[in-house]
């Protein structure tokens, strides 16, 4: 039997043991080293398997999937001298397939450490339900929040590792494995295609929603957004139609969630970056940090002390300084600071540059922002140009624009009916809302568009030409070492 294989999976009976890092906020239970079978005999045992695996999607977003396709963007202009090797590697597209504690190869044993967790609570759920008929309504909550967890870790394990989904047609090109359950030590999975790895997430989002539809909601307002909702499946499903480019579909439940939760105006925009204690206006999902340490912060955190500033690793390009047209652009004036140094000045980013409170474990902390409403607005803005709509995308983009400047839809006039124009618009808002907040490559190879940066980029690649195979990440070679069912991605595993 391969040692290998037994060393990767058999971790995976151990994940669910791994619940630090949400004690505080979420009450869990302490589990010690009981097996899963008796950790899932009662509702003790799923109550605090839940937050265990919320625990463990803030993994991954927290240590470097949400830096990744910001650093391989457009947007960042990062000291080399201030980030590690791994990180340097994804800038300048030459990860390593065989560096293990690299981001290219932590951003998938992260994601299939997550989908684990999800997989062993969402197999016991039926048989608790049979158990404990009377906890069915809370059961059925959590099986719609494991759906979810579960589409999201394949659709952010699909966008890093294959090519966007219209890259053929069809989608038949190389994706990543389904994992509809944990693999045993002698299962080797194989990679399916973009096509049924979407279907898959589609299927998971869809039972998510039934449930919602039927079953009363009992998360208080609290835990909210920080527990998937109703709001969360539709806003993620909007996102995944997106890329599908199925423009009807991203319209229709982008529209679902802007019914319900309305974009955040003045200083209620910036509680969203600024104040983690909420409340929150606009946030559909986000993950908490609390009690946790993440690189997120190590990595855009300009603050040494209440009084000093530094150099944070990771400063915006050019490309997004000069991307506001307008001198009072929220977005501008209350996100970004600039700080003067001698003769000097560099800018930072604030999203990242929350107040910090004392916690249990004296940790600074980020809570990633996962789904909020401006990007359904602009998810539909863009569906509408696919649709060659731009008059209904003007109408989004202006919503976006009016809050960004303190004003009204009705005092900004953009050129509705010219499609060129409209399109080059809504995907400069796209842009700069929704910067360094872990979108920005996605966006560029889905849209089948080149990479350009700066001029003055401290990378060794300037531009990058779509379609190009170092716009994924290389496969692991441990796990294609272990698995030999595993296929390497082209050129970037080679």
């Amino acid at each position: 039997m391969n040692t290998q294989k037994i060393t990767r999976y058999g971790l995976f009976a151990l994940l669910l043991l791994s619940f630090s890092g949400c004690k505080k906020f979420l009450n869990v239970m302490p589990v010690g080293q009981t097996t899963i079978p008796v950790l899932f005999s009662d509702m003790d045992g799923i109550r605090a398997a839940i937050p265990g695996a919320y625990a463990k999607t803030y993994d991954y977003y927290s240590s470097h999937f949400y830096i990744y396709p910001e650093l391989a963007g457009d947007l960042l202009n990062p000291d080399l001298s201030l980030i590690n090797e791994g990180q340097i590697n994804i800038y300048n597209f030459s990860s390593i397939p065989d560096q293990e504690a690299a981001p290219s190869a932590k951003i998938w044993s992260d994601i299939l450490a997550a989908l684990a967790n999800v997989n062993n609570a969402l197999f016991y759920i039926p048989s608790l339900k049979e158990k404990f008929p009377a906890n069915r309504n809370e059961l059925d909550i959590y099986k719609a929040e494991l759906l979810f967890l579960r589409a999201l870790g394949h659709f952010d394990l699909c966008r890093a590792y294959a090519q966007p989904y219209t890259y053929t047609a069809g989608a038949t090109h190389l994706g990543v494995p389904i994992l509809s359950q944990t693999p045993s030590p002698d299962d080797n999975v194989s990679r399916q295609s973009v096509g049924k790895v979407y279907e898959f997430i589609l299927n998971d989002l869809k039972e998510a929603e039934r449930i919602y539809n039927s079953t009363p909601i009992w998360r208080s307002a609290k835990q909210r957004p920080y527990f998937v909702s109703k709001e969360a499946v539709q806003a993620l499903l909007s996102r995944v139609y997106l890329y599908m480019e199925d423009w009807d579909q991203t319209i229709y439940y982008a529209g679902e969630v802007i019914k319900e939760l309305p974009l955040a105006q003045g200083d209620a925009y910036t509680d969203m970056f600024f104040n983690l204690t909420g409340p929150e206006t606009e946030t559909i999902f986000r993950l908490n940090g609390e009690d946790k340490g993440s690189s997120i912060f190590g990595f855009y955190n300009f603050r040494v002390s209440a009084e000093t500033v530094g150099y944070p690793s990771g400063t915006p390009a050019n490309k997004l300084l000069n991307s506001y047209e307008d001198e009072d652009d929220i977005r501008k004036t209350n996100l970004l600071l600039k700080i003067d140094v001698g003769p000097g000045f560099y800018f930072v980013t604030r999203k990242f540059d929350a107040v910090q409170t004392s916690t249990e474990k004296g940790k600074q902390h980020v809570n990633p922002l996962i789904l909020r409403t401006s990007e359904m607005y602009l998810n539909r803005a863009e569906a509408y140009i696919g649709k060659k709509q731009p008059e209904q995308a003007a109408a989004d983009i202006k919503a976006i624009q009016a809050r960004a400047l303190g004003t009204t839809s009705s005092g900004i006039t953009l050129p509705e009916s010219d499609l060129n124009a409209m399109t080059n618009i809504v995907y400069q808002e796209r842009l700069r809302e929704l910067a360094l907040e872990g979108h920005r490559l996605f966006d560029i190879t889905r849209r089948k568009q080149n990479l350009v940066r700066d001029a003055t980029t401290t990378s060794t690649v300037q531009e990058l030409t779509y379609p190009s195979d170092y716009f994924i990440l290389p496969i692991p070679q441990r796990e294609l070492d272990a698995n030999p069912n595993m296929e390497p991605n082209p050129t970037v595993n080679n």
